[in-house]
């Protein structure tokens, strides 16, 4: 090839000009094989568009190596996997909540999607529209796998509002691990108290403040000692107030024995049943059930005419007044070494043992 000097001689150009034509046929042909000869790369982001599609993106989602490595497999081919994960199972997200893992660690109890390092049953991966990642807001969320208790609630006449409040299950449950059984955030009444302590509107009824009747209370009733759901159901039930099973609300009920299931979960039946005893109760004169007297019959008075469910300032949970109707009926009681003396429904009257 000849070798030009820089000249500014236009019959320089005209003379050689089948030179530079070659020279660019040349450069246009090197450029045309270099862009469609060699193939182009694609980006992960480019086929898997839908993995970002949501809008919350997961951080390690911007950088896929972060959480998947080829295994030396062409990629991409029908059901073959190019990808191997960094780490197995929960390990993985462990990699960069580690924070998670030190808490799961320490805990007695762990949810068995975390124990089997399925994280991702609950949980989505690269994108969400939740902050939290989670598939399904509560309740829906979790019965996934608890239908049992979706059940409970359906067929349940009445249910605990905070059962299918959106993430109300954890508002009592923790979703990875805790140091108690079910899963429960607090132990006890304190869990429960976290709620009730304070007076709680429901529709046109006001549920009392347990949390300060209990903190004014010199008897507690044994029962809340363990936990309210001795006599509560959690979640769902078809007896007044949540009962775990039949009890006698109102002033006056039929005293048989089914009726008042729960109280004898814990009581002797026999503190009903029978009309003469020396041992089923101390509310006797002589041998005479006093509780048999007032409760076994047709139109029996309820245990609550005359004992506070939960805690009173008097012996034997007996309360300074009873509600009867819209009247707030004093009720005195006085204990006595021998036996005690009532006065409110009738005039008083004393008992001896």
């Amino acid at each position: 090839m000849k070798i030009f000097k820089k000249t500014s001689n236009p019959m320089f150009w005209l003379t050689n000009a089948k030179y530079f034509q070659g020279l660019t046929l040349i450069c246009v042909l090197l450029f045309q094989v270099n862009i469609y000869g060699q193939k182009k790369e694609k980006t992960c982001i480019e086929c898997h568009k839908r993995t970002i599609k949501k809008e919350i993106l997961h951080g390690p989602a911007s950088d896929c190596i972060s959480c998947h490595k080829p295994n030396g497999k062409k990629h991409p081919v029908e059901d073959i996997e190019s990808f191997t994960y960094l780490e197995e199972g929960a390990d993985l997200c462990f990699s960069c909540h580690d924070e998670e893992k030190d808490a799961i660690i320490k805990n007695k109890y762990v949810h068995k999607p975390v124990a089997k390092g399925e994280c991702s049953e609950c949980h989505e991966i690269h994108s969400s529209n939740d902050p939290k990642f989670i598939f399904a807001k509560a309740p829906d969320l979790c019965y996934f796998c608890h239908d049992e208790i979706e059940k409970i609630i359906e067929e349940s006449t009445l249910v605990h509002s905070p059962a299918t409040d959106e993430d109300g299950c954890i508002g009592c449950h923790s979703p990875h691990s805790s140091s108690r059984k079910k899963l429960l955030i607090s132990g006890g009444r304190e869990l429960c108290l976290s709620c009730h302590d304070k007076t709680i509107t429901v529709d046109d009824r006001k549920i009392t403040n347990i949390g300060k009747l209990l903190e004014d209370s010199k008897f507690v009733h044994e029962a809340l000692e363990k936990s309210c759901n001795a006599c509560h159901d959690p979640h769902a039930s078809n007896n007044k107030f949540l009962m775990t099973t039949s009890y006698p609300t109102g002033n006056y009920a039929k005293g048989t024995e089914e009726n008042y299931e729960m109280c004898f979960e814990c009581h002797d039946a026999d503190l009903l049943l029978e009309e003469r005893t020396k041992y089923a109760t101390e509310f006797r004169d002589g041998d005479r059930n006093l509780h048999f007297l007032h409760v076994n019959k047709e139109k029996g008075r309820t245990c609550n005419n005359c004992h506070s469910l939960h805690g009173s300032s008097r012996e034997h949970l007996i309360p300074e007044t009873v509600k009867f109707g819209k009247w707030n009926m004093p009720l005195v009681f006085k204990n006595y070494e021998d036996g005690g003396s009532c006065k409110g429904c009738h005039k008083e009257k004393r008992y001896t043992r």
